[in-house]
């Protein structure tokens, strides 16, 4: 059982890894050339942008420190 739960969390760790990869990958491509949002708006689209990943990063980081602190909690002694 124990090695079925650390296949588990590696797998999940890997997954958030990959998550976090695939991320940055998308936005480099929206940010490094300019695009217009749906409806023409004229608000700093990039900045707007920018600050969207920044967020979905944040929350791979809260996941991330999530399953820590589920493995610490569940550590077999």
């Amino acid at each position: 059982m124990r090695r079925s739960r650390q296949n588990a969390e590696s797998e999940v760790a890997g997954h958030l890894r990959g998550l976090r990869r695939a991320i940055q990958a998308l936005a480099e491509h929206h940010t490094s050339e300019p695009h217009e949002l749906s409806g023409h708006q004229t608000v700093e689209s990039r900045q707007s942008l920018l600050l969207s990943f920044e967020r979905l990063e944040a929350c791979v980081d809260e996941m991330q420190e999530i399953l820590v602190t589920i493995m610490e909690a569940t550590r077999d002694d």
